[in-house]
C-alpha cells in the first residue's frame, strides 16, 4: 500500500538536497515534535534540543556524503536511525564507564538525577492525559492491552469483537494516542 505521507516525506528530503531550503524547513517542521519526544525520554531536558539539532547536522551531513541509498525506503526510519546514533554517542561521550554497552545499560543507570526522574514523571502524566483524550471504549481496550498485558483474544472475548477488530481498533488508539502527545508537546 502506497502511504502519501512516505511519499511526500522523500519528496521534500530529496528538494532538499538540491537546494530547497523551504523543503528542509517543512520536513523540520514535520518532524521535530518527533524528534522531541523521541530524546525527551532518552536525555537530560536541557540536552534534548542538542541532540535534535545534531541529527538534522548529520542528516544533512550524509546527504553531501552521498548517503542517500537507505532513504530510498522510508525516510523516517532513516531519520529515528540517525537519532538512535545520536543518542548513542552522547551516552558513550558522558558514560561514567569505558565499557558503555547500549546492550546492557540503562538510562536510569546512566543518568538517575532528579531532573530525569521529573521529566518520566511528566511523560507519564501526558501518557495519562493522552490516553484520556480517547473515547471511553479505546481508552479501556488500550489500557487492557497494553497495562494489563491482556492477549488479543482475551480483548476479543471481553470486547465482545473479533481479533481482528481488537488489532483495529488498538491501532486506531495507538495513532490517536501519538496525536494527542504532540499536541501537548507543543503544548509544553
Amino acid at each position: 500500500m502506497d502511504d502519501p505521507q512516505h511519499d511526500s516525506d522523500l519528496a521534500l528530503l530529496a528538494a532538499w538536497r538540491s537546494g530547497d531550503a523551504a523543503a528542509g524547513n517543512q520536513l523540520c517542521l514535520r518532524f521535530q515534535p518527533k524528534l522531541r519526544r523521541f530524546f525527551g525520554s532518552k536525555a537530560p531536558p536541557p540536552e534534548v534540543d542538542e541532540l535534535v539539532q545534531q541529527t538534522w547536522l548529520a542528516l544533512a551531513q550524509a546527504a553531501t556524503r552521498g548517503s542517500e541509498a537507505p532513504v530510498r525506503t522510508c525516510f523516517r526510519g532513516y531519520l529515528f536511525g540517525i537519532a538512535r546514533h545520536v543518542v548513542l554517542a552522547y551516552y558513550r561521550k558522558h558514560s561514567r564507564r569505558d565499557d558503555f554497552d547500549p546492550e546492557v545499560e540503562s538510562i536510569e543507570t546512566l543518568m538517575p538525577s532528579l531532573s530525569r526522574q521529573l521529566s518520566l514523571q511528566r511523560r507519564v502524566k501526558q501518557l495519562e492525559l493522552a490516553l484520556q483524550s480517547l473515547p471511553l471504549e479505546l481508552q479501556l481496550l488500550a489500557e487492557a492491552r497494553y497495562v494489563e498485558e491482556l492477549s488479543g483474544r482475551e480483548l476479543a472475548e471481553i470486547f465482545g469483537i473479533p481479533e481482528a477488530t481488537v488489532r483495529t481498533r488498538l491501532f486506531r488508539a495507538r495513532r490517536l494516542i501519538d496525536e494527542a502527545l504532540e499536541r501537548l508537546e507543543l503544548r509544553g
